[in-house]
């Protein structure tokens, strides 16, 4: 377990504004994503790159994981 593992990311899934407690975004009202965004060092807060290391989407694996699943999963790299 890392250092970071149990921390946890609360967003608006339409504005990303982040903070440290669950609630309602101060902008549209909508209940914020709890997320878990990884270690500092965790590959699941890099940008979703192709084989050849082109930058596929700015937003972390992390939120794809959320976000549009099916996409995250397409491209999740093979270990």
């Amino acid at each position: 377990m890392g250092i970071n593992s149990d921390v946890e990311v609360y967003l608006c899934s339409v504005h990303l504004i982040p903070t440290g407690e669950p609630g309602v975004c101060s902008e549209c009202g909508r209940e914020l994503v709890g997320c878990h965004p990884g270690d500092p060092d965790d590959p699941c807060r890099r940008p979703l790159m192709d084989q050849h290391g082109r930058i596929l989407t700015r937003a972390p694996l992390w939120w794809l994981r959320y976000s549009v699943t099916d996409l995250a999963k397409r491209f999740q790299p093979k270990d």
